[in-house]
């Protein structure tokens, strides 16, 4: 046999502890969405590392125990997309942590006590099945654009040709119509286009808070 790397196992991202507070996210748009939101809030002090998907969640917290100062971390919070359960999101996200020997959080949003304090969010809001996009298009739900994209889905399902991930077609749709087209999710949180100030961000931005 080969004594090259196993190409089926799971990638580990290519980051170094800077800060003591960690915030685990699925990949480069929710790191670029929150970063924002977190200047938004005011928020400092917190190293968002995007992990390349859920499924590499306790691989990375394995490298993260790892690392030279992985000693000085006092929060660990993680951040994950629902899909079609958040029940079983985030009870996968506690597995997880529990596998590498970390505290574990007994419900959605509600961080541990003690040294190294781990929290887990499942969005959109830890009960509904969906994502990072459903929440966004939460905060946008009575704009005009949001109109017209809902009569485009319409179109798509009469016709047979609506994809089963409705909200990711809601997002790029609703990007697609604004006066600087083709932005990815995050480049929009950036360019001011999420309406940060809705409520529906409120459990989100409580939980960024409580790190």
């Amino acid at each position: 046999m080969s004594g090259g790397a196993d190409k089926t196992s799971p990638p580990v991202a290519k980051f170094q502890i800077t800060l003591p507070k960690l915030l685990l996210v699925e990949g480069k748009e929710d790191e670029r969405f929150l970063a924002e939101a977190l200047e938004h809030l005011g928020i400092g002090g917190i190293q968002i590392l995007p992990i390349a998907g859920k499924d590499n969640l306790g691989t990375n917290l394995a490298a993260l125990t790892r690392d030279p100062k992985f000693g000085e971390v006092t929060c660990v919070a993680v951040i994950l997309d629902a899909d079609s359960d958040s029940g079983e999101a985030f009870q996968s996200a506690r597995d997880s942590l529990k596998s590498q020997g970390f505290s574990v959080p007994q419900a959605h949003g509600v961080f541990t006590t003690g040294s190294r304090r781990t929290g887990v969010f499942i969005m959109p809001d830890g009960v509904n099945p969906g994502m990072l996009e459903t929440l966004c298009m939460q905060s946008v739900t009575d704009t005009p654009r949001a109109k017209c994209v809902e009569g485009f889905l319409a179109c798509l399902s009469e016709n047979g040709l609506l994809p089963a991930n409705k909200d990711k077609v809601r997002a790029h749709a609703w990007l697609a119509g604004q006066s600087e087209p083709g932005k990815r999710l995050g480049e929009a949180a950036e360019a001011g286009y999420w309406r940060f100030e809705n409520p529906v961000f409120e459990n989100l931005w409580n939980f960024l808070r409580a790190m």
